[in-house]
């Protein structure tokens, strides 16, 4: 069987902050200061490590014809040095023009380069000079705490890094990115020594409960995870707080082990119950744990807003609860003075629509009129004008997404406006639509597997079998290409050793997919061994109740002469699925329907 693109777009909301993974840091350790006021993290900082060489006439404040000559000498010589790979002695030069210039990106420059030839003396000067130059920018004196603990001077890292968490606006934001920071050295005994260092340092300036949490926070950025996950349980005991049960039973939740991580959030819980996002995390957790209607309890029990709301009506929609559900859903909609108005009635359209209320859906994407999922509320809104045969209306909308200022709708616009017209009957126009989509993103392979559908529909082999060819150039593993050129072979074709050899490739890359088992027996089929498809094309069946599968189990099964089972299941399935055009034809050709 062709695994099919879904028209559903990707909604990735994690409602639950509390309990995501611990995500690196150093990048933006490198680059914002330690919090000493709210506003102290630039919104989009520069990588100083990325930056390319700057030659003379690219520095801000550095005009060759103005410099004094012994500064456009050491410039010079930096620039000819480097671009003949003598990185070392073009840094000396770069050093001594950024002593002699007043221009700090001449010393950003220095620490860029003593990084990438791991100069580590070097660096801390640049930085010190950068620091002298522009006092304003933390980054500055980061580098140069980071060139002390390179070159294994931990205990002057440990007082610098003492006196940020001293003038820091947020101390526990502070802890967290001087912990960021010594995880960022070469070596681990540097990053390991500095933080005793540093927790000598303060003494009983903060509770020990704390100090063993950012010291477990280290620990985890060094990959030490068991080491890590004791010091946190440890600090949670010791301290009592909210915070440190969370940072446990995040760790216990990266490590999978989810017992654990239930039990540090829901005592974490108990000591602060007006998180909402400790909450949530609890929740994610009973998720995790396949304890649906514990969660539904718990959220509940946590005050409403429209995040519990949704998460709550998605949960009694998995369980089946549709009523209980649209309950839900009409207190969301009913929600006064949400946080972020225009996500909010974003989630309302959608909840609308994954409850089957159309009409609801629509008038509740109308509304979205700002913001991030402009969009995304009329892409939904073409599928559903698409839904109820309204094309043309469909795919003006999906146009203007495609004029739209999100980049990353548009290949989903012409993915979905392609998926409508082959619904509608329409495959040469969906070939045509999506041969113009290629011209621009030629490379695509979500493209190039739509368009192989789109002519498969219109029985132009050829093509379909050029586009699934074309993908398995670019992705060699591709399991979806593989498996749809294998079934398309098999089904369209009488080249069924070729299609077996693809689809097998398929199975072994993705052994639990119904669409490749289908494939595997009907190809197996095809190839005259019945008794081999037919538990293929029955684990598929279990996998996806699916009438293309049931079509095939139908058909093997009446092979076999086991005529009264074949009925059964194409009886439930006619009932099932009344429309569906595979299983109607199926039943045609073997005669059983006129």
């Amino acid at each position: 069987m062709l695994n099919k693109i879904s028209d559903k777009l990707p909604i990735f909301l994690c409602l639950c902050t509390q309990c995501k993974r611990i995500a690196p840091l150093i990048a933006i350790l490198l680059l914002v200061g330690c919090a000493t006021t709210p506003e102290s993290a630039p919104d989009e900082p520069e990588d100083v490590e990325d930056s390319a060489p700057l030659t003379a006439d690219e520095h801000p404040g550095l005009d060759p014809d103005d410099m004094d000559s012994d500064l456009l000498f050491h410039v010079l010589a930096a620039e000819r040095l480097g671009a003949v790979g003598e990185h070392g002695e073009a840094l000396e030069h770069y050093l001594e023009a950024a002593m002699m210039s007043d221009d700090a990106n001449l010393a950003r420059q220095v620490v860029s380069l003593a990084m990438r030839v791991e100069d580590w003396e070097t660096m801390r000067k640049g930085a010190v000079r950068w620091e002298e130059l522009a006092p304003d920018e933390p980054s500055a004196v980061h580098f140069q705490i980071l060139g002390l603990i390179n070159l294994g001077q931990t205990e002057q890292a440990a007082e610098a890094l003492h006196d940020l968490i001293d003038d820091a606006y947020d101390s526990q934001s502070a802890w967290r990115e001087a912990a960021v920071l010594m995880s960022a050295a070469n070596e681990d005994p540097y990053a390991l020594d500095t933080m005793d260092k540093l927790v000598e340092l303060v003494g009983d300036q903060f509770e020990r409960g704390e100090v063993l949490q950012h010291q477990s926070f280290l620990l985890w950025q060094l990959g030490r995870e068991e080491e890590a996950m004791e010091l946190a349980i440890e600090a949670a005991e010791i301290s009592e707080t909210a915070d440190s049960h969370v940072w446990a039973a995040q760790l216990a939740a990266a490590k999978e082990d989810m017992e654990l991580a239930l039990d540090l959030y829901r005592r974490a819980s108990a000591l602060d119950p007006e998180d909402l996002d400790i909450g949530l995390a609890e929740v994610e957790v009973l998720r995790e744990l396949d304890r649906i209607d514990e969660a539904i309890e718990r959220l509940a029990e946590i005050p409403a807003n429209g995040d519990v709301l949704y998460t709550r009506a998605t949960l009694l929609i998995e369980q089946e609860r549709l009523e209980e559900a649209r309950d839900v859903w009409a207190e969301m909609a009913a929600l006064e003075a949400p946080e972020e108005p225009e996500r909010h009635v974003f989630l309302v359209a959608f909840l609308a629509e994954l409850l089957e209320l159309d009409d609801e859906a629509l008038q509740w994407y109308e509304k979205v009129e700002s913001g991030p999922h402009v969009e995304r509320a009329k892409v939904r809104r073409a599928i559903l004008e698409a839904d109820r045969d309204n094309v043309d209306q469909a795919r003006e909308l999906l146009a203007e997404v495609r004029e739209g200022s999100d980049h990353t709708l548009h290949n989903q616009a012409w993915l979905v406006e392609a998926q409508i017209l082959s619904d509608a009957g329409r495959a040469e126009e969906a070939v045509e639509l999506l041969t113009g989509a290629l011209r621009q993103s030629p490379n695509s392979v979500s493209l190039l597997y739509s368009r192989a559908l789109s002519a498969v529909a219109m029985d132009d082999i050829e093509l379909a079998e050029q586009d699934l060819r074309r993908i398995l150039q670019i992705e060699d593993d591709n399991a979806m290409a593989l498996n749809a050129l294998g079934y398309t072979l098999t089904d369209r074709t009488d080249r069924h050793q070729e299609a077996y050899r693809l689809i097998r490739r398929a199975l072994d890359l993705e052994p639990d997919d119904p669409a490749i088992q289908d494939s595997m027996g009907w190809v197996y089929f095809n190839l005259g061994h019945a008794e081999r498809a037919l538990p293929y094309l029955e684990k598929a069946l279990e996998g996806e109740e699916n009438p293309e599968i049931a079509a095939h189990v139908g058909e093997v099964l009446l092979y076999l002469g086991r005529d009264e089972e074949a009925i059964q299941v194409f009886d439930e399935y006619r009932e099932r699925f009344p429309d569906d055009q595979y299983l109607r034809d199926t039943l045609k050709r073997l005669e059983l329907e006129e």
